[in-house]
């Protein structure tokens, strides 16, 4: 390679590091040199991978049967025990969502549904829930301080029920989407809770939003 096609690569290098930079969230400009460009690579923001809580696939019940557990009429279960008494909750034939619906629970019931492994909670994350809807209403969704002693599943589960009846739960602000049938991802915000370690949970409904649940999620977004 010449000396010219050699500096000319080096202009194409430095001017496409240069819009990746920009791309990526940092001030760059093509007209910078190389040797100011390359230490520019360690201002990239770096996200931190998402908390996933409960997941939809093949696997859920393996990998979510007993870190998820639901409140009803007829006490606490973990989600392969409430699946094995209303088998449309948690199943094949719905791609393994969760599915607070009518065939199993009639008209208008409310289940509680916990995640009962704690996650940090900062201003920088928020929970991303990804369902289906049949009409937009009101939610219930909570954030319930880690408890520092050492519980089984099944107590951690009452210990969080408890504390939403008793107001010791963060409330977040939280909604249903009617989703005409369709998933769709939405973001619930954490910025004006305290950070600290907390167990999710929600409320559901068997009405007319029946809603239907593929994948819970605490997701960083610094910027």
């Amino acid at each position: 390679m010449s000396i010219a096609n050699y500096l000319t690569e080096l202009d194409n290098q430095r001017d496409q590091l240069a819009r990746n930079l920009v791309t990526m969230g940092v001030s760059a400009s093509e007209s910078e040199k190389l040797n100011t460009l390359v230490p520019k690579v360690l201002q990239i923001p770096q996200t931190k991978p998402d908390i996933t809580l409960f997941k939809a696939s093949i696997d859920t019940l393996h990998d979510y049967g007993e870190k998820v557990y639901t409140f009803y009429n007829d006490g606490y279960r973990s989600l392969s025990g409430f699946t094995e008494n209303y088998p449309h909750f948690c199943c094949e034939e719905n791609g393994y969502a969760i599915y607070y619906n009518q065939p199993d629970f009639n008209w208008g019931q409310t289940i509680y549904t916990m995640c009962v492994e704690p996650v940090h909670i900062s201003n920088n994350n928020k929970i991303m829930m990804s369902y289906k809807s049949g009409a937009t209403d009101i939610g219930a969704m909570w954030l319930v301080p880690k408890i520092n002693e050492t519980l089984s599943p099944a107590d951690t589960a009452r210990y969080i029920y408890e504390a939403i009846l008793n107001n010791q739960a963060v409330s977040v602000p939280f909604g249903w989407l009617g989703s005409v049938g369709n998933y769709i991802n939405v973001l619930h915000e954490c910025g004006s809770i305290s950070a600290g370690d907390y167990y999710l949970a929600w409320k559901a409904i068997t009405d007319n939003t029946s809603p239907m649940i593929r994948s819970v999620k605490i997701v960083d977004v610094t910027i």
